[in-house]
């Protein structure tokens, strides 16, 4: 029975040793498919400060900036509020030889800036403007005015001016479209001016026709004394004014003389009649 066993042992385990000399290993099988995309990870830590950029240029802005004085250069003639005013070339406050405007007639017979410089800010042309706080006393220099334009509009820039000499039927001092085109910053430019009669009112240079102290002092002038609508002079164009005639000699036919008039020798004036002098600041 052992020895049975024992052989039957043996026969199995001699087939096992012939049966693994039989047979090879297998090739391996191909690569799975690749897995799903894992999750996006943390942002990683901000990076150091770059370095500062150099520092630009100043900049001049896109506006320019002037002001203009006015110096009154008669011995007893106060001048009226100026009407001050930055355009470009196109406008133009009055044209001699031509009729005078209702604005300029207003202005040189009553002293109102207000029609004019109304009528500036209607144009086109129009930049800026201002309006002169109060008279201008003889022999004085007035106030300065500010006045500011787009940058872009310096190289058409032009300059009007004018004021009534208030001892005086219709006489007026005026720049006219002066050109200060491009004017550097710092730059000044001064213009002497002379005066011009609007040709709407008689010389008569009597107390009644008049607004200013010399009318006032012989008992007239005033407001009423100023602007009126009706044109009694004969030549109603703005031209060159001959200056006042005054009561002095009026008696002597061998002179000149005017016997209406209120005026004194002192009321005279020798052209020019004023300085105008523009800045340019920025």
């Amino acid at each position: 029975m052992r020895k049975s066993t024992l052989s039957v042992r043996l026969l199995v385990l001699s087939l096992a040793l012939g049966l693994g000399g039989c047979f090879d290993d297998g090739d391996d099988g191909a690569d799975g498919a690749q897995g799903p995309q894992g999750e996006q990870g943390p942002a990683g830590p901000a990076g150091p400060a770059g370095p500062a950029g150099q520092d630009g240029q100043d900049g001049t802005g896109t506006t320019a900036v002037y002001t203009v004085q006015i110096t009154n250069l008669t011995y007893a003639q106060p001048f009226s509020p100026a009407a001050i005013i930055l355009h470009e070339a196109g406008y133009s406050a009055f044209t001699d030889g031509e009729p005078a405007s209702v604005a300029i007639e207003e202005l040189a017979e009553g002293g109102s800036n207000a029609s004019l410089l109304s009528e500036a800010m209607g144009s086109v042309y129009y930049l800026d403007s201002q309006s002169g706080s109060g008279p201008i006393p003889p022999r004085s220099i007035g106030n300065t005015y500010t006045l500011v334009v787009p940058a872009l509009d310096t190289d058409n820039l032009r300059l009007s001016f004018a004021t009534m000499l208030v001892n005086t039927n219709d006489a007026f001092t005026a720049l006219n479209a002066m050109d200060v085109s491009n004017m550097t910053v710092g730059q000044s430019a001064s213009f002497m001016t002379p005066t011009w009669d609007s040709g709407t009112e008689a010389n008569t240079e009597t107390a009644d026709t008049m607004p200013g102290p010399a009318a006032a002092a012989a008992g007239g002038g005033g407001a009423a004394a100023g602007f009126d609508a009706a044109r009694d002079d004969l030549f109603d164009r703005v031209h060159f004014h001959r200056g006042a005639t005054t009561s002095a000699n009026a008696t002597d036919p061998s002179m000149e003389g005017l016997s209406t008039s209120v005026l004194t020798e002192g009321h005279r004036w020798d052209n020019p009649t004023a300085k105008v002098t523009i800045t340019r600041t920025r």
